[in-house]
């Protein structure tokens, strides 16, 4: 055990583990963007566990099995931090008020749903198939000082971004951003992990820049997600006010400029991120 408490990666896992716990317990009731943010992180540093365990131990070890625990809890905690964004975006965006304000109802009563369904799925959460998930990753990670850890990461980010750099390759629209922002996703944690030890051969500019990237594809993201969302939203209304139908227009006029000009810079931004990972 004392063995286990040097392992970076391990002490790294247990204390995700720990603020899942935290974070399931808190959030219903209160659906605190901060609290669900917070849940999805862990669950994503989980992934990119997984993912790394999946890279060593290619046939003894399925990320996807161990993942799937969480997906359920991440992707219905997903669906309300995504309503808060939106509301947030749209309180930001040059419209007259209509728009926001049929909007915010037509969420509010979705969001009665959905939290109702993240309540259950925390309740009836498998803790006993997180015992088993625990008890696998905790021994597999055992078997490795933190120096072969930092080899195996090391790899296993080399790996992943040659994986974006075959998914990009003749994608001159970029038609597969969010799946790279994913993979980006399952490195980042690693990353910020192991680049500030002497064993390791990344730098701060690496973490910056990758970080900087996977934040460029995020606000994309999280504009286009808002674009989807009030289409649905209009296209819900038998039959929508006109001044509502001239609103959401203008905006999504707007928003598509911003997506174009958010290309731009993520074209820009991952290139000299893939650039600085080339081996």
């Amino acid at each position: 055990m004392n063995r286990q408490k040097k392992i970076f990666l391990l002490v790294y896992y247990n204390r995700q583990i720990g603020d899942i716990y935290s974070f399931m317990k808190a959030i219903p009731g209160s659906y605190r963007l901060k609290d669900l943010h917070k849940l999805r992180v862990r669950i994503k540093r989980l992934k990119s566990i997984f993912r790394l365990l999946g890279y060593i131990y290619s046939s003894d070890f399925n990320a996807k099995d161990h993942y799937q625990l969480f997906k359920p809890v991440f992707k219905q905690a997903g669906l309300i931090r995504e309503s808060q964004i939106n509301l947030r975006l749209l309180g930001e965006a040059p419209c007259e008020g209509e728009l926001c304000k049929s909007y915010s109802r037509y969420i509010a009563r979705l969001r009665t749903g959905w939290e109702a369904d993240l309540d259950k799925l925390i309740h009836t959460f498998s803790y006993a198939g997180l015992k088993d998930c625990n008890d696998r990753v905790r021994e597999l990670l055992s078997r490795h000082t933190g120096s072969e850890l930092v080899s195996f990461i090391t790899g296993f980010i080399y790996s992943e971004t040659d994986g974006i750099r075959n998914m990009l390759d003749g994608q001159e629209d970029l038609q597969y951003i969010h799946e790279v922002r994913i993979v980006m996703k399952n490195i980042k944690p690693l990353l910020a992990l192991i680049w500030r030890r002497k064993d390791n051969i990344f730098t701060r500019s690496h973490y910056e820049h990758l970080n900087a990237t996977e934040t460029c594809i995020g606000d994309w993201h999280d504009h286009a997600v808002l674009l989807r969302s009030l289409t649905a939203f209009l296209n819900s209304a038998e039959k929508p006010d006109e001044k509502l139908n001239e609103e959401y227009i203008a905006l999504q006029k707007e928003l598509m400029v911003f997506s174009d000009e958010a290309f731009d810079k993520i074209r820009d931004s991952l290139s000299r991120t893939l650039k600085l990972f080339s081996r």
